[in-house]
């Protein structure tokens, strides 16, 4: 028998399971293809690639472990045009509202791949009882390096306060994903940052999402992080409820 003949079987196994893990039941992606996982902590706004019309809730909290404070954002989620979004959000520290949030996401065009994609995202902010506002732009990169594992990947920088009294910090989102199966995924999101003192903090979130269908998808992780600006290392316990229409 041909070796290539021999080989069909397996080829055909790999690409059955291939198709399966990359159009699983997950409310929760990165982008619609090649149906990369997405970040719990730096979500985006609707799937790189969504088609017009997609909408989405979901809301984030985070609990800290040393003081007991919580941190909760509900946000709804739309993609007025194939492949752009937009997003509002109202993050809250205990039970008063913190801030104001409106992001605007894009998806760039690409070679032909089914294991690669990317976009931009950038997300404005004012404080809800100070005039202060702030940006953030980012790179979008996604890929698949096979049926189980793949990563999404951020790049850009934050103006921390429009004007002259603000700093520039550099921000990276790195998210590693191993698809379990087509209900579970298991992940690993890092994120930096590097102020204009070039002062690195950063958290590290293990992470699981359970896909209940496809339109319903429960996010859940608890790490370490030292975002804070006094730098102490606190624990933090995450989860985000998503649902999509």
């Amino acid at each position: 028998m041909k070796p290539d003949v021999m080989n069909k079987p397996a080829m055909a196994a790999v690409a059955g399971l291939f198709s399966m893990l990359s159009h699983a039941n997950d409310a929760a992606l990165s982008s619609e293809q090649p149906a990369i996982p997405e970040p719990m902590l730096f979500d985006l706004v609707r799937p790189l690639g969504s088609p017009k019309g997609e909408l989405e809730v979901n809301n984030l909290a985070e609990h800290s472990l040393r003081n007991g404070d919580i941190q909760w954002a509900p946000e709804i989620e739309y993609a007025f045009a194939d492949g752009y979004a937009l997003e509002i959000e109202l993050p809250f520290e205990n039970s008063s509202l913190s801030t104001y949030k409106l992001a605007l996401q894009g998806t760039l065009d690409s070679p032909a791949s089914e294991r690669m994609i990317h976009g931009w995202q950038v997300i404005a902010k004012r404080k809800a009882h100070e005039d202060v506002y702030s940006a953030d732009a980012l790179y979008l990169h996604g890929y698949r390096m096979s049926p189980r594992w793949s990563t999404f990947n951020m790049l850009g920088v934050r103006r921390t306060e429009l004007g002259s009294r603000g700093r520039n910090v550099v921000l990276s989102n790195n998210s590693l994903f191993y698809s379990y199966s087509s209900r579970l995924v298991l992940g690993l999101e890092v994120n930096n940052e590097i102020d204009h003192r070039m002062k690195w903090r950063y958290r590290i979130t293990p992470q699981l999402h359970y896909n209940f269908d496809k339109h319903r998808t429960l996010q859940f992780g608890i790490g370490p992080s030292r975002l804070s600006d006094d730098m102490k290392t606190e624990w933090l316990a995450s989860w985000r409820l998503i649902y999509a229409f």
